[in-house]
């Protein structure tokens, strides 16, 4: 969907930094029922849709505001 080119540099990993991430929705589905409806593809699309469409992030409005 997006042909973007993004520039980047494979470097040593930062203190705190995650050293592998992966998830297996096996467990999901056995014990709640939960099965996954899109490939990690269409997530990875959706996320970069979301990020262009809001550069700065989630904008604090009066609307999304919560007060207590």
């Amino acid at each position: 969907m997006f042909n973007v080119k993004i520039a980047y540099k494979i470097t040593e990993r930062r203190a705190g930094d995650v050293a592998t991430c992966y998830a297996d929705p096996t467990l999901a589905e056995k014990e709640l029922g939960w099965k996954t409806e899109r490939s990690l593809d269409e997530m990875c699309e959706d996320s970069w849709r979301w990020q262009v469409q809001n550069p700065n992030g989630f904008q604090e409005t009066q609307q999304n505001h919560v007060t207590t």
